[in-house]
Protein backbone atom coordinates (compact mmCIF):
# COMPACT_ATOMS: atom_id res chain seq x y z
CA UNK A 1 0.00 0.00 0.00
CA UNK A 2 2.84 2.35 0.89
CA UNK A 3 4.59 1.63 -2.41
CA UNK A 4 1.36 2.28 -4.30
CA UNK A 5 0.96 5.62 -2.54
CA UNK A 6 4.56 6.61 -3.31
CA UNK A 7 4.09 5.62 -6.96
CA UNK A 8 0.89 7.68 -7.17
CA UNK A 9 2.59 10.69 -5.53
CA UNK A 10 5.55 10.51 -7.91
CA UNK A 11 3.24 10.23 -10.91
CA UNK A 12 1.21 13.21 -9.73
CA UNK A 13 4.29 15.38 -9.11
CA UNK A 14 5.75 14.42 -12.50
CA UNK A 15 2.51 15.24 -14.30
CA UNK A 16 2.17 18.52 -12.44
CA UNK A 17 5.76 19.50 -13.20
CA UNK A 18 5.25 18.69 -16.88
CA UNK A 19 2.02 20.74 -16.98
CA UNK A 20 3.82 23.72 -15.42
CA UNK A 21 6.63 23.34 -17.95
CA UNK A 22 4.13 23.33 -20.84
CA UNK A 23 2.35 26.39 -19.44
CA UNK A 24 5.51 28.45 -19.84
CA UNK A 25 6.08 27.36 -23.45
CA UNK A 26 4.53 29.72 -26.00
CA UNK A 27 2.17 27.98 -28.39
CA UNK A 28 2.99 28.05 -32.10
CA UNK A 29 1.15 30.98 -33.69
CA UNK A 30 2.59 30.66 -37.19
CA UNK A 31 -0.67 29.20 -38.54
CA UNK A 32 -2.72 32.27 -37.60
CA UNK A 33 -3.67 34.26 -40.69
CA UNK A 34 -2.92 37.98 -40.39
CA UNK A 35 -0.48 37.73 -37.50
CA UNK A 36 2.64 38.37 -39.59
CA UNK A 37 2.92 41.91 -40.97
CA UNK A 38 3.44 40.66 -44.52
CA UNK A 39 0.22 38.61 -44.21
CA UNK A 40 -2.07 41.47 -43.21
CA UNK A 41 -5.26 42.46 -45.02
CA UNK A 42 -5.11 45.65 -47.08
CA UNK A 43 -8.03 47.29 -45.21
CA UNK A 44 -7.50 47.14 -41.43
CA UNK A 45 -10.68 49.10 -40.67
CA UNK A 46 -13.04 46.83 -42.60
CA UNK A 47 -14.09 44.61 -39.68
CA UNK A 48 -16.04 47.12 -37.53
CA UNK A 49 -17.73 48.45 -40.67
CA UNK A 50 -18.80 44.93 -41.63
CA UNK A 51 -20.12 44.17 -38.14
CA UNK A 52 -21.98 47.50 -38.03
CA UNK A 53 -23.52 46.82 -41.44
CA UNK A 54 -24.67 43.39 -40.30
CA UNK A 55 -26.14 44.88 -37.11
CA UNK A 56 -27.99 47.77 -38.75
CA UNK A 57 -28.96 46.28 -42.11
CA UNK A 58 -29.24 42.63 -41.08
CA UNK A 59 -26.97 41.73 -43.95
CA UNK A 60 -24.91 38.56 -43.85
CA UNK A 61 -21.11 38.88 -43.87
CA UNK A 62 -18.05 36.64 -43.75
CA UNK A 63 -15.07 37.94 -41.81
CA UNK A 64 -11.86 36.03 -42.44
CA UNK A 65 -9.26 35.25 -39.82
CA UNK A 66 -6.82 37.45 -41.76
CA UNK A 67 -9.20 40.42 -41.69
CA UNK A 68 -9.89 39.98 -37.99
CA UNK A 69 -6.25 39.75 -36.97
CA UNK A 70 -5.24 42.66 -39.18
CA UNK A 71 -7.88 44.77 -37.45
CA UNK A 72 -6.80 43.58 -34.01
CA UNK A 73 -3.15 44.40 -34.72
CA UNK A 74 -4.07 47.85 -36.00
CA UNK A 75 -6.60 48.63 -33.26
CA UNK A 76 -4.63 47.45 -30.25
CA UNK A 77 -1.64 49.57 -31.18
CA UNK A 78 -3.89 52.58 -30.80
CA UNK A 79 -6.06 51.52 -27.84
CA UNK A 80 -3.98 49.44 -25.47
CA UNK A 81 -2.19 52.33 -23.76
CA UNK A 82 -3.85 53.07 -20.42
CA UNK A 83 -6.29 50.17 -20.13
CA UNK A 84 -3.63 47.46 -20.39
CA UNK A 85 -0.74 49.52 -19.04
CA UNK A 86 -0.63 47.67 -15.71
CA UNK A 87 -0.06 44.32 -17.37
CA UNK A 88 3.03 42.76 -18.84
CA UNK A 89 4.01 43.95 -22.29
CA UNK A 90 1.40 42.86 -24.82
CA UNK A 91 2.95 41.80 -28.12
CA UNK A 92 -0.35 41.04 -29.80
CA UNK A 93 -3.86 39.66 -29.50
CA UNK A 94 -4.98 37.17 -32.10
CA UNK A 95 -7.99 35.04 -32.97
CA UNK A 96 -7.89 31.55 -34.40
CA UNK A 97 -11.13 30.28 -36.01
CA UNK A 98 -11.73 26.57 -36.56
CA UNK A 99 -14.57 24.08 -36.98
CA UNK A 100 -13.73 21.86 -34.00
CA UNK A 101 -16.46 21.27 -31.42
CA UNK A 102 -19.08 22.64 -33.81
CA UNK A 103 -17.09 25.82 -34.41
CA UNK A 104 -15.03 27.83 -31.96
CA UNK A 105 -12.78 30.84 -31.64
CA UNK A 106 -9.57 30.88 -29.64
CA UNK A 107 -8.65 34.34 -28.36
CA UNK A 108 -4.91 34.44 -27.74
CA UNK A 109 -2.90 37.04 -25.84
CA UNK A 110 0.76 37.02 -26.84
CA UNK A 111 2.91 38.76 -24.27
CA UNK A 112 6.44 39.18 -23.07
CA UNK A 113 7.47 38.65 -19.48
CA UNK A 114 11.07 39.40 -18.56
CA UNK A 115 12.24 38.77 -22.09
CA UNK A 116 10.35 35.49 -22.49
CA UNK A 117 7.39 35.11 -24.81
CA UNK A 118 4.23 33.60 -23.33
CA UNK A 119 0.73 32.92 -24.57
CA UNK A 120 -2.56 32.55 -22.77
CA UNK A 121 -5.83 31.87 -24.52
CA UNK A 122 -9.54 31.44 -24.02
CA UNK A 123 -11.95 29.42 -26.14
CA UNK A 124 -15.40 30.66 -27.13
CA UNK A 125 -18.24 28.65 -28.65
CA UNK A 126 -21.63 30.06 -29.61
CA UNK A 127 -24.70 27.84 -29.53
CA UNK A 128 -28.18 28.76 -30.70
CA UNK A 129 -31.29 26.81 -29.64
CA UNK A 130 -34.80 27.18 -30.97
CA UNK A 131 -37.55 27.68 -28.40
CA UNK A 132 -41.13 26.40 -28.58
CA UNK A 133 -42.45 29.77 -29.77
CA UNK A 134 -40.11 29.72 -32.76
CA UNK A 135 -37.64 32.26 -31.40
CA UNK A 136 -34.03 31.50 -30.62
CA UNK A 137 -31.82 31.76 -27.57
CA UNK A 138 -28.08 32.24 -28.01
CA UNK A 139 -25.64 30.76 -25.50
CA UNK A 140 -22.00 31.81 -25.27
CA UNK A 141 -19.78 29.06 -23.88
CA UNK A 142 -16.29 29.95 -22.70
CA UNK A 143 -14.87 26.56 -23.54
CA UNK A 144 -13.50 24.68 -26.50
CA UNK A 145 -14.74 21.20 -25.77
CA UNK A 146 -13.94 18.62 -23.11
CA UNK A 147 -10.65 17.59 -21.53
CA UNK A 148 -10.49 13.77 -21.29
CA UNK A 149 -14.20 13.84 -22.08
CA UNK A 150 -14.96 15.26 -18.63
CA UNK A 151 -13.75 18.78 -17.87
CA UNK A 152 -14.57 21.78 -20.06
CA UNK A 153 -11.41 23.15 -21.70
CA UNK A 154 -11.33 26.85 -20.90
CA UNK A 155 -8.23 27.68 -22.90
CA UNK A 156 -4.48 27.23 -22.92
CA UNK A 157 -1.65 28.44 -20.75
CA UNK A 158 1.22 28.13 -23.18
CA UNK A 159 0.94 24.63 -24.62
CA UNK A 160 -1.08 23.27 -21.72
CA UNK A 161 -4.84 22.94 -22.15
CA UNK A 162 -6.48 24.01 -18.91
CA UNK A 163 -9.93 23.39 -17.38
CA UNK A 164 -12.44 26.21 -17.53
CA UNK A 165 -11.98 27.16 -13.86
CA UNK A 166 -8.35 28.11 -14.51
CA UNK A 167 -9.55 31.11 -16.56
CA UNK A 168 -10.01 32.83 -13.20
CA UNK A 169 -6.28 33.57 -13.25
CA UNK A 170 -6.51 35.44 -16.57
CA UNK A 171 -9.95 36.97 -16.09
CA UNK A 172 -8.66 40.51 -15.64
CA UNK A 173 -6.67 40.35 -18.87
CA UNK A 174 -9.63 39.21 -20.95
CA UNK A 175 -12.03 41.62 -19.20
CA UNK A 176 -9.71 44.52 -20.01
CA UNK A 177 -9.44 43.27 -23.57
CA UNK A 178 -13.22 43.08 -23.97
CA UNK A 179 -13.49 46.69 -22.77
CA UNK A 180 -11.46 47.79 -25.79
CA UNK A 181 -14.12 46.41 -28.13
CA UNK A 182 -17.27 47.26 -26.21
CA UNK A 183 -19.03 48.78 -29.23
CA UNK A 184 -18.40 45.83 -31.55
CA UNK A 185 -19.36 43.27 -28.91
CA UNK A 186 -22.60 45.16 -28.25
CA UNK A 187 -23.48 45.05 -31.94
CA UNK A 188 -22.95 41.28 -32.03
CA UNK A 189 -24.67 40.45 -28.74
CA UNK A 190 -27.65 42.82 -28.76
CA UNK A 191 -28.29 43.98 -32.32
CA UNK A 192 -27.36 40.84 -34.24
CA UNK A 193 -28.19 37.83 -32.06
CA UNK A 194 -30.82 39.18 -29.65
CA UNK A 195 -32.76 41.76 -31.67
CA UNK A 196 -32.42 40.24 -35.16
CA UNK A 197 -32.10 36.52 -34.42
CA UNK A 198 -28.81 36.39 -36.28
CA UNK A 199 -26.19 33.70 -35.93
CA UNK A 200 -22.46 34.03 -35.38
CA UNK A 201 -20.78 30.90 -36.71
CA UNK A 202 -17.12 30.04 -36.37
CA UNK A 203 -15.77 28.11 -39.34
CA UNK A 204 -12.31 27.18 -40.56
CA UNK A 205 -10.39 30.47 -40.87
CA UNK A 206 -13.48 32.66 -40.79
CA UNK A 207 -16.44 33.96 -38.77
CA UNK A 208 -19.82 34.09 -40.49
CA UNK A 209 -22.75 36.29 -39.51
CA UNK A 210 -26.09 35.44 -41.08
CA UNK A 211 -29.80 36.05 -40.49
CA UNK A 212 -33.09 34.14 -40.86
CA UNK A 213 -34.60 34.20 -44.33
CA UNK A 214 -37.72 36.26 -44.85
Amino acid sequence: MKKLFILFALTFVTALSYAIYLSFQSQDLSDIAGRAEEDRHEDPSSVPAMIESAAKNRSSVDITERQMNTWLANTLSARQEGILADYVQIKGVWVRFDEEEGGRAEIIIEREMKGQMQTVSMFVRIERKKKEDGTFTTYIHKDGGRLWGLLAIGGKFGLARVPQGFLFFTQNSFTSLAALFEKELKWMEKDITTAAGGRIIFEEKQMRIDFPKG
